[in-house]
């Protein structure tokens, strides 16, 4: 199937497991450090047992067990692990058990010795179940349905991933849903239960495309995070060089005001009397004040500058917040209302796809149902025009050969009693026309309840003569079901047909007639058994047909199936029969549940 290749980058030909890291068991080695031999590893994990220090002991014999593993040692990596857990079983540290037992369960599966793989895997979440630690319990959970699955037992590996799932639904951990979602359309794939490898497909690729949506959206907000930093450093460093810039002018500014100071005290010096040097030293500093001045007022304005660049920059970089912020709403909104109506269009298909179905199902059955009810037209049809001709050629052929000439012949007498004859054999065919016309053409049918034990009662009433003559004896077993809507002379008379058939075609030794009701499935079921001398298989398709008769130990026109079956027919019920040679036939009726009450 094409959805294998999207499995496969969920789960792959061989093992994958959900490893936990070495570095559980403990931490790396400094940079530079010389790192000691095996033996020497050993050596001080034994001293270091000795003296009481089981953990730092386990922790070298593990980095010891890891370290073969990688190197493809199994033998020694086992041998390793299995002191771990002696040592680990001490100090009752389940911890470090439960995940030095999925290693070695790892370490087994991929050695292919599955029964024992999932014997450590079964040992890990025992420790795990009792720890409650939700994460190594789906780890747990997916590596032994991959063992499972490789074993062939999709049924167990399903019910461990089911369990994986539920943990991570808990936990409401996208990643591990969609992986559990993987593993499950795959397992069931393997089973060959399609629906359910479907619906977890789908899961799995609706779980998939959602992360990597969330992917892309972190990747997007990331990349605006960025350039806001960009932004900030950019506006930081324009900042900075504004500031070195007035500093820069300031000083060149009060360097130019000194020199000029420093020239013109010269002059005075040189030129001036000490008066007029105090009235230019005067000038000067007033000068001076003055430059001061305007160099606060300068200073004053260029903090105002700088003041309202950045809060321009913080507007911006807040307008720019606001709008991010508000794309990534919308396209959120946008997607999860994408997501809602390709969910409705999925509903949609499916219920189109089952009212399509249903009424397929149903066009099938009426188009069945009319082929029978044709085929059933058809050889009744021949049957009555072979039975109305019979009777009617006699009579016409009486009629040519009576004396119209010498009515008192003695013949004539004869001739007209046998015209009788074949009148009444006439008129008991129309009559029993009439009768199958008005079952074939009855509609609206008068419905009530009835209950079975008093139809029981009418019928060995009306039968009670030949009851007590055949010996019969017949029951009526515990009604599972006491009463059915249904139309009462219609009941009665296939309950009596069928018991009347019963008696007729009796053994001779013990011969006994049960009826037995049942409640099953909302349909009402009614069953006539009998161990008389039973029907041919060969007859058994025909036996509802009009006018047939197959044994000629009892007297009959062959009506009574057919009439059962007309009957049942307008009830909307269906019958069917099986029977053996001197064993017996048992009819079975169904009504359908629009047409009864369980009482």
């Amino acid at each position: 199937m094409l959805m294998n290749i999207h499995l496969a980058k969920i789960i792959y030909p061989g093992f994958i497991f959900l490893y936990i890291s070495s570095h559980v068991f403990g931490q790396e080695s400094e940079p530079f450090a010389r790192h000691p031999s095996d033996r020497e590893l050993l050596q001080l994990a034994s001293d270091l047992a000795g003296e009481g220090d089981i953990k730092e002991a386990t922790r070298h014999i593990n980095s010891l067990g890891m370290k073969a593993w990688e190197n493809k040692d199994f033998v020694q990596a086992i041998d390793y692990f299995n002191r771990s857990i002696e040592l680990n079983g001490t100090i009752g540290n389940e911890s470090g058990i439960s995940k030095l037992n999925s290693n070695l369960g790892m370490i087994y599966a991929d050695l292919r010795e599955y029964e024992k793989s999932l014997s450590y895997f079964d040992l890990s979440l025992k420790y795990r179940l009792s720890a409650n630690s939700k994460n190594e319990l789906i780890a747990t959970y997916i590596n032994k349905a991959v063992v499972l699955n490789n074993l062939k037992r999709y049924d167990k590996a399903a019910a461990a991933l089911e369990k994986a799932l539920s943990i991570a639904t808990e936990m409401n951990d996208i990643s591990y849903m969609k992986s559990c979602y993987g593993m499950l359309a795959e397992t069931y794939e393997k089973s060959g239960n399609q629906a359910k490898t479907m619906h977890y497909f789908d899961l799995y690729r609706t779980f998939h495309e959602m992360i990597q949506r969330e992917k892309v959206n972190r990747t997007k907000r990331e990349l605006q995070t960025a350039q806001l930093q960009v932004m900030k450093e950019e506006l930081s460093r324009k900042e900075k060089e504004i500031e070195l810039l007035e500093a820069y002018k300031k000083l060149n500014e009060k360097e130019e005001v000194l020199s000029q100071l420093g020239k013109r005290a010269r002059q005075l010096m040189e030129t001036n009397s000490k008066q007029q040097l105090a009235l230019s030293l005067l000038e000067s500093e007033n000068k001076l004040d003055k430059a001061i001045i305007h160099n606060d007022i300068m200073d004053k304005k260029l903090q105002k500058n700088i003041i309202w660049t950045i809060a321009t920059g913080l507007v911006l970089s807040i307008w720019l917040t606001w709008f991010f912020y508000r794309n990534n709403t919308y396209k959120r909104k946008l997607n999860d209302r994408l997501l809602d109506q390709n969910e409705e269009i999925k509903t949609l298909n499916n219920n189109l796809e089952s009212q399509v179905k249903a009424r397929t199902e149903k066009l099938r059955k009426a188009m069945h149902q009319l082929k029978l009810q044709n085929s059933n037209l058809q050889q009744f049809s021949s049957v009555i025009s072979h039975n109305l001709r019979a009777p009617i050629a006699s009579i016409m052929g009486l009629n040519n050969i009576i004396n119209l000439e010498n009515p008192s012949n003695p013949t004539n007498f004869e001739i007209l009693k046998h015209i009788r004859t074949e009148v009444n054999h006439l008129d008991v065919v129309v009559q029993d026309l009439s009768f199958l016309m008005d079952i074939r053409d009855a509609k609206d049918l008068p419905y009530h309840p009835v209950k079975v034990s008093s139809v029981f009662r009418s019928i060995t009433t009306q039968l009670g003569a030949e009851i007590k003559k055949s010996g019969v004896q017949i029951t009526l077993d515990d009604a599972k079901c006491k009463e059915i809507v249904t139309v009462k002379p219609y009941f009665e008379s296939i309950l009596y047909n069928l018991t009347s058939n019963a008696i007729k075609y009796r053994s001779r030794h013990a011969p006994c007639v049960r009826i037995k009701t049942a409640w099953l499935d909302r349909k009402y079921f009614i069953e006539i058994i009998d161990n008389g001398i039973g029907i041919h298989k060969d007859h058994l398709s025909q036996i509802f047909l009009p006018y047939k008769r197959f044994n000629d130990r009892v007297c009959g026109k062959g009506l009574g199936l057919y009439i059962v079956k007309e009957q049942i027919d307008a009830l909307s019920g269906e019958i069917d029969v099986s029977s053996e040679l001197n064993k017996g036939t048992t009819f079975s009726i169904t009504f359908p549940t629009n047409n009864h009450i369980a009482q």
